[in-house]
């Protein structure tokens, strides 16, 4: 005859788990017990009753191997918080495919890997894996991330990755004469350029003297290349000295500038002792095929880059997860993940913040009898969950205090993370205690505190995007705008480039047409002004470029008599940037509209010199010379002994071959023209 099922409430089975604990058997290994004990009642056993002794084995296998997670002794003060776990479930194939090109990058075979997927599969999550590569190969380890809104100076992730290559390399040097042997060979590779490089990279000082090479001339260098070049050989001058094999993770390269996009194709040039991988996003719609990071995607096939699809997680995997994320067997959660995974067709983000979402709605709960997590599976089951993870998102945080909510659409304009420094000024802006309001946000896993940083940044750019969507669209401009002004008013005098290109962009995705007085336009028209002129210093014209058009848009519509100066700076500005950067048909426009308006000759030389260059670009070599020829008329040169087109040509090439041959000495000797039209007609 078959026993009843075993009562849990039962006060002789209460007694054993009692005693067996007072015994310092842990909590897990009694349920164990009790269901090895439960099973012997067939069809009338509990549901959590094991039913092989293969699910027995893998319960202990688990104790054994993670014992921290289901092997501990829980009540529901310690285990009120649903622990992310470190382990990549599903994901094998990935962690195979990274090791396999990090052993054929070091025969020469692959520069590194390009990681690819849609937001929330966990392309950052196997940074961690390359990470652990690097440990173990006795290498170092350095990640940059980009950020969609761009609220930070041209190349500064860049930068700060390199930054930390040199503070590195300053701390590791071996001896005195190791740091003699780099500081030369630096100088050697460098030469005179070294402190342009210093502009990106400070620490690089560090390494090497600068201060002796700081009086170079910079006219008639092309910065972008310059810096491109200095760059590279820095990373293989480096890696020359250094023993150790560096790895270079670049997250979120789809919002990169197109600056730094050529960056890392010069990069890619350095194949010794470094191992490169780019994160991007697949999917996303605002990435059009015209864009900067689609060409960039297209151009690096030529480099030996492996491919690592990172796709959604099959239902083995979200059960994995869930399991390891409840501290529960994945024999119990089954039933669970089978309705998480419909749901969230197995994205381990969506899998996540509904595991979170369940929680805080207290149909995930913990259990005091059962001394872990469980769940109303009815509940769950009837729920209408949203099929969208950033509408699950956006629910949610319309659930949070109203406090926090408006933190995390403050935090969500400025960018993907948030410095201490604005913080404080947005702080006094709106009178209210964000550094408080972030600390909540952090420990409702909103947020993440930057170790070792007085940064905080979204745990994910999806969270950022659904705190971004609760702004009603008709204000998120004049939030923009007024952010922007307030902390424009810190940053005035110029010492703080980060916070002065934030205030900046944020006055720039506000608009000319948010500002309740015109007398501000010029002013921050004045401001986008500096940006590209700093962004050209950085040898980012395609910033640059865009700064001076912003700056054009906040002019207001009387300019060229009101603003008449400022007008003249920014064309002209504008129309060097775009032939830098062979946009022509824009470079011609600003030229164009420059000639035409200018009062006088002196404010067309520039606008000149640019539409001669466009034709030459052009490959219009005869246009170019008509053009130029009739400009020197109109600036009152006598152009007649120049002759015919062909003896034109022949005299240039004599001159081309005169200066060839002059030694380096007597051109450095030469004295500097001055005169404006002089260099124009020259």
């Amino acid at each position: 005859r078959k026993r009843s099922a075993v009562d849990k409430n039962d006060s002789n089975y209460a007694d054993q788990m009692h005693r067996l604990k007072s015994l310092g058997v842990h909590d897990p290994i009694c349920v164990l017990l009790r269901n090895l004990l439960d099973c012997v009642n067939g069809d009338f056993c509990g549901n959590e009753a094991y039913k092989t002794f293969a699910d027995v084995k893998l319960d202990l296998e688990m104790m054994i191997d993670v014992p921290l997670r289901f092997l501990r002794n829980c009540d529901a003060g310690q285990s009120c918080q649903i622990e992310r776990g470190d382990i990549l479930f599903g994901r094998e194939e990935c962690i195979k495919q990274l090791n396999d090109a990090y052993k054929r990058s070091c025969s020469g075979e692959f520069n590194g890997v390009l990681i690819r997927g849609e937001a929330g599969v966990g392309k950052s999550k196997l940074s961690t894996i390359i990470e652990q590569i690097a440990r173990d190969s006795n290498g170092c380890f350095f990640r940059g991330k980009f950020d969609q809104n761009h609220e930070i100076k041209p190349l500064s992730v860049i930068g700060h990755v390199f930054n930390n290559i040199c503070n590195m390399i300053a701390v590791d040097i071996f001896s005195f004469e190791d740091e003699i042997k780099l500081a030369k060979s630096l100088e050697s590779a460098l030469g005179s350029r070294a402190w342009v490089l210093a502009q990106i990279v400070p620490s690089l000082s560090k390494l090497m003297p600068l201060q002796q090479l700081s009086c170079v001339s910079l006219q008639s260098v092309d910065l972008a290349e310059s810096v491109r070049y200095l760059l590279s050989t820095l990373l293989s001058t480096i890696t020359k000295h250094f023993g150790k094999p560096i790895f270079i993770v670049f997250d979120d390269v789809q919002w990169a500038d197109a600056a730094s996009l050529q960056m890392f194709t010069s990069l890619l040039y350095t194949k010794k002792n470094v191992f490169f991988a780019f994160c991007c996003r697949d999917g996303d719609t605002s990435i059009q095929a015209e864009d900067p990071f689609q060409v960039w995607l297209q151009s690096i096939s030529v480099f030996s880059l492996q491919q690592i699809h990172v796709t959604n997680l099959d239902y083995e995997g979200v059960n994995n997860l869930i399991s390891h994320d409840l501290c529960v067997s994945p024999r119990l959660t089954r039933p669970l993940s089978k309705i998480i995974f419909n749901k969230s067709l197995g994205n381990p983000f969506f899998v996540w913040r509904l595991l979170e979402s369940l929680k805080k709605n207290e149909m995930i709960y913990f259990s005091r009898r059962e001394s872990r997590f469980a769940w109303d599976i009815d509940k769950i089951s009837d729920l209408e969950i949203s099929d969208d993870v950033l509408s699950l998102l956006i629910m949610e945080m319309k659930k949070l205090p109203s406090d926090i909510q408006m933190g995390l659409k403050v935090f969500s304009c400025i960018g993907a993370s948030v410095n201490e420094a604005v913080i404080e000024i947005l702080s006094s802006h709106l009178a209210i205690n964000l550094g408080s309001i972030l600390d909540d946000a952090t420990r409702k896993c909103y947020m993440d505190k930057v170790a070792g940083t007085k940064k905080y940044r979204f745990v994910h750019d999806r969270v950022q995007q659904a705190a971004y969507e609760m702004i009603p669209e008709e204000d998120r401009r004049l939030y923009h705008m007024n952010f922007g002004l307030s902390i424009c008013s810190h940053v005035l005098n110029g010492e703080n480039d980060d916070l002065f290109f934030t205030s900046v962009n944020q006055m720039n995705q506000g608009g000319p047409e948010i500002l309740a007085d015109p007398s501000q336009k010029p002013v921050i028209a004045r401001l986008n002004l500096n940006a590209g002129a700093k962004c050209i210093e950085l040898s980012d014209y395609a910033s640059a470029i865009r700064y001076f058009t912003n700056g054009v848009a906040f002019l207001g519509p009387n300019h060229w008599n009101d603003q008449y100066d400022l007008s003249i700076e920014l064309y002209d500005s504008a129309a060097d940037a775009a032939c830098n950067l062979s946009d022509l048909v824009l470079a011609e426009d600003f030229a164009k509209t420059i000639i035409h308006r200018a009062k006088w000759t002196e404010h067309k030389l520039n606008a000149f010199y640019v539409m001669s260059k466009t034709l030459r670009k052009k490959s219009l070599l005869r246009e170019s010379i008509h053009y130029v020829l009739s400009v020197l008329n109109e600036l009152g040169e006598d152009t007649t002994p120049i002759g015919e087109e062909t003896q034109l040509i022949d005299r240039i090439r004599s001159i081309m071959n005169s200066i060839a041959s002059f030694p380096d000495e007597t051109i450095l000797s030469f004295k500097m023209a001055e005169r404006k039209q002089f260099i124009c007609c020259m």
